[in-house]
């Protein structure tokens, strides 16, 4: 029998299964294979990446920068359509919506507008998109009108259109007349109901050019994941020996923390706290990629994890108790993992390389190599 990391209970090797420390939504999948562990249950695996991956992955501060990062390879030339930007829960009420359902607002490139009417879920209402689970299984219906921009590169929207929603039971209505069939990207015919929520859409949308949408929060979304993340670095970097400390109980309270609980006193910082070291976060990040820091701190190990550039968190995965000298000598000076999610790539390097590249100092060739292969078109959608 094996100890899952994160229920701590015995599993036969049957109910095991293999764990990405670092989420698959951050680039885990090209890490090194020491941050990937089969310590971990498929009841774990499954329900917490619902409920703890997602709820970091799905927050709209996250989503939004996550989706930046993926911008930076984009190239107009091709096929590949630009995520929409989720707006939040729109003001409009399309006809006949059922009890349960919210109308959501994205955004296209070039400011096409798309309202999805789907199933709400009221667990996990700063979820953008919803529920993972549900909108896979429900159906549900979203409507697009082109933009006055979309006939500077019509192809941009139609393959963001047709990209849009994938693996969702989503039956998409076109609200723009249009010379094409729209079939031809997965679009469908619309019927009685379709054609009276489009009227109604167009109606308010060229009347009332202003919309109000409301992105909902939840402060504390990221207190689950940051302690799941420190668990897993913690357990990949050490072994079992760290996660039976009186640290590692604290951070166990973190990762099984309920709402209705106080917030454990785990060590570390949020990015609510950045204003105190805004500079912290640019020294700590790449603009275009996700960047993990494992580093020594005060007979300790902490984490500190950047999603471009702006965004950073920090969190300490290890205490001394459990740690040995050599432990804390093989780090150094730490050790920097950047991910490029978007390109399938990591690079893992000492932290003085890394330091010694983003001061300018002594570049690092991959990381300067993938430099080059990103933003070739930063300008191209500013200039249509």
């Amino acid at each position: 029998m094996t100890l899952c990391i994160y229920c701590r209970k015995p599993k036969s090797k049957g109910d095991l299964t293999l764990e990405h420390v670092i989420p698959q939504f951050l680039g885990g999948a090209c890490v090194p294979d020491e941050f990937k562990t089969r310590s971990v249950c498929k009841s774990c695996n499954n329900d917490l990446g619902l409920f703890v991956d997602a709820s970091f992955e799905k927050h709209w501060f996250v989503t939004e920068k996550l989706r930046e990062i993926h911008y930076s390879t984009f190239d107009p030339s091709q096929e590949v359509g630009l995520p929409l930007i989720c707006m939040g829960h729109s003001d409009l009420r399309p006809p006949m919506m059922e009890e349960g359902e919210t109308c959501e607002a994205w955004l296209g490139p070039l400011g096409e507008q798309i309202y999805w009417v789907r199933k709400d879920d009221s667990r996990l209402y700063w979820y953008s998109g919803g529920n993972p689970r549900t909108v896979k299984k429900a159906a549900s219906r979203a409507y697009y009108l082109f933009s006055e921009r979309s006939p500077k590169n019509p192809a941009l929207s139609l393959r963001a259109f047709r990209d849009s929603f994938a693996g969702r039971r989503v039956r998409k209505i076109m609200c723009t007349t249009v010379d094409f069939d729209p079939k031809v990207i997965g679009f469908s015919d619309p019927d009685e109901l379709d054609k009276t929520r489009i009227d109604y859409i167009l109606r308010n949308c060229l009347t009332k050019p202003r919309r109000r949408n409301r992105v909902r929060m939840y402060v504390h979304y990221d207190v689950r994941f940051m302690a799941k993340l420190a668990i897993g670095m913690a357990h990949c970097l050490f072994g079992e020996r760290v996660l039976s400390t009186t640290y590692a109980n604290m951070l166990h309270k973190g990762l099984w923390h309920r709402p209705d609980e106080d917030v454990p006193e785990l060590q570390g910082a949020t990015d609510w706290m950045k204003p105190r070291d805004p500079h912290f976060a640019k020294v700590m990040g790449d603009p275009d990629a996700v960047t993990i820091a494992i580093v020594p701190v005060a007979n300790a190990v902490a984490v500190n994890l950047n999603l471009g550039e702006s965004m950073n968190w920090s969190i300490q995965c290890a205490s001394g108790e459990s740690l040995a000298p050599e432990d804390i000598e093989a780090l150094g000076m730490g050790r920097v993992i950047v991910l490029y999610p978007q390109l399938h790539r990591s690079v893992d390097l000492p932290m003085v390389d890394y330091i010694a590249h983003k001061i300018g100092n002594r570049p690092h060739p991959k990381l300067t190599e993938i430099g080059a292969m990103l933003n070739r078109n930063r300008d191209y959608l500013k200039s249509l």
